[in-house]
């Protein structure tokens, strides 16, 4: 009996350890909660009132940060609740895309009319394309792109496309140069000797200047290594334009940022700055030094004795980086320089910089332009010693002087220290006040004139259009030679400028990408080329 009783007691016992088995419960309590995590599903007993995520630090179950519990972490447990636990991942993933090259059709006159040559072979460009990937369970769920960055930048297929010149017949006195499709160009006589200095389509553009008699050129090309930073050139002169073949000659400096012709010196003398190729900001950064040199008239070779610092390399003034412009009076006796905040001239025997003039520097366009582009006023001379230049005037309403709107002209005599400031209000950021060659007026006595773009709304100059304006010395008489009312105004380049011709009777300009003459006498307008390349155009004064 005591047996049978036995073997009933351990069959009990052997049922209720195989129902704990069967349920999975862990713990004991009033409570059965369910959870479910990393695949598993697990029961267990519980006795206190928490919360959900109390109850899963508790039970050792570890939360990453973007894991979702369902229900949410601050739920009280109850009992049969279910507490699903879904593990989230994110991580980052990028890949590369080719961009495709585009194509560039450009009008050239140095190809016969509709024919076509391929300049420039396209080359593909690489975009990094990053996505934020989210996986649920092991399992991608989403894919979210979060940046677009230009690792290498398309390089367009150029094809020139031969055009037409205008039919226009123009006498010209002088030698008129400027720059086509990157090729330097020359006009002697008439419109119609139009000729090519240059054969291969390299220039920058950051130095061109043309003797004051028109016989040399001095430019910068393109160095040929692909790898080489954009900025890197080398300066190059033609010694003889007239030459029947016009043979340019590599000249010693490299990496420049100016370069000019100096008048009046023995021998064929120039000066020149330079600059360090960068890879961020403008592209460069700026030595701010100046170098006087001699050449030979033949070879180019420089020469020893005709060499001489004037300036050593510095970072003096604000935004140095950016570099300072400098123009040789047409004596040669005299180089004026400005910065972003002021005029002045080179001792040219201490090697120092002498301020004549300040102002506050322009910061908005350093906002405007990528890259920060710092505003630098331009610089002429007359032949009697007057300097005209563009000043950043004082507020016009309550802003801070770096954000003035108002840009005037400023007329300085750097022998008698006389400064008109301003001379011309309110003419413009752009402005680009250019002196004449001195002409014989009406009475028989030397007279000149000074032409400048006026900005047709002054008050938002940096990104309004402009007329050109010509007046006297003194600025009075001042009136619109072109375009005039009825044509689109000026986007003038400060590094095209305004040409006068040796007479002073004829202006040159770059409008909508074209070279234009402007006869003073007759009052009428000419345009030159057609192909919306041409810049930088350079007269000669003799």
């Amino acid at each position: 009996m005591r047996k049978a009783i036995g073997l009933a007691l351990m069959l009990v016992l052997v049922g209720v350890l195989a129902a704990c088995e069967d349920s999975g419960a862990v713990g004991k309590g009033d409570l059965t909660i369910v959870v479910e995590v990393d695949g598993e599903r697990l029961v267990y007993r519980y006795d206190r009132l928490i919360s959900v995520g109390q109850f899963l630090q508790e039970i050792g179950v570890t939360l990453g940060e973007y894991d979702e519990v369902n229900p949410l972490l601050q739920t009280q447990l109850r009992d049969g609740m279910t507490i699903t636990v879904t593990r989230v991942v994110q991580r980052q993933e990028c890949e590369n895309e080719e961009i495709p090259p585009g194509t560039e059709r450009q009008f050239t006159q140095s190809l016969p009319p509709n024919e076509e040559r391929i300049e420039q072979t396209g080359e593909p460009g690489i975009l990094q394309v990053c996505y934020r990937v989210t996986e649920r369970e092991g399992v991608e769920a989403s894919r979210v792109e979060i940046s677009r960055i230009v690792i290498k930048e398309p390089r367009n297929e150029i094809i020139w496309v031969g055009k037409e010149p205008p039919q226009t017949l123009v006498p010209i006195d002088g030698a008129l140069a400027f720059i086509s499709n990157s090729q330097a160009w020359i006009i002697e006589g008439n419109t119609a000797n139009l000729n090519p200095l240059t054969d291969a389509a390299d220039l920058d553009g950051r130095v061109f200047d043309l003797s004051a008699d028109g016989r040399r050129l001095l430019f910068t090309r393109r160095t040929a290594d692909p790898s080489d930073p954009e900025f890197s050139n080398e300066l190059w002169a033609i010694l003889d334009t007239a030459a029947p073949f016009p043979r340019a000659v590599q000249l010693v400096p490299e990496d420049v940022r100016y370069a000019q012709w100096i008048s009046g010196q023995e021998g064929v003398a120039l000066s020149y700055s330079t600059a360090s190729p960068a890879n961020e900001g403008a592209g460069w950064r700026a030595y701010n030094d100046l170098y006087v040199m001699q050449i030979d008239p033949v070879t180019g070779e420089a020469l020893s004795q005709g060499f001489r610092e004037i300036i050593p390399a510095n970072a003096l003034g604000v935004y140095a980086y950016w570099g300072r412009r400098f123009a040789w009076s047409p004596d040669g006796q005299h180089i004026a320089w400005a910065n972003a905040d002021g005029v002045g001239v080179v001792d040219l025997e201490k090697g120092e910089f002498v301020t004549l003039l300040t102002f506050p520097e322009y910061a908005p366009l350093l906002e405007r332009f990528q890259g920060g582009a710092v505003w630098v006023p331009t610089l002429s001379w007359s032949d009697d010693g007057h300097l005209i230049t563009i000043v950043h005037g004082p507020p016009y309403a309550g802003e801070a002087p770096q954000d003035s709107i108002i840009f005037d002209l400023a007329v300085l005599n750097v022998e008698t220290n006389l400064q008109i400031n301003p001379f011309v209000p309110r003419a413009g950021i752009w402005a680009c006040p250019t002196y004449s060659p001195t002409m014989q007026g009406a009475d028989g006595a030397p007279e000149y004139l000074i032409a400048y773009f006026k900005a047709r709304e002054p008050l938002n100059s940096p990104g309004t259009q402009y007329d050109l304006v010509v007046a006297d010395r003194d600025g009075s008489n001042a009136r619109v030679v072109f375009p005039g009312p009825d044509r689109p105004g000026f986007r003038p380049d400060p590094e095209d400028g305004i040409a006068w011709s040796p007479t002073g009777q004829q202006i040159a300009v770059v409008y909508q990408g074209n070279l234009w003459i402007i006869d003073l006498k007759t009052e009428q307008s000419y345009q030159l080329t057609s192909d919306g390349q041409a810049r930088r155009p350079r007269w000669s004064r003799q």
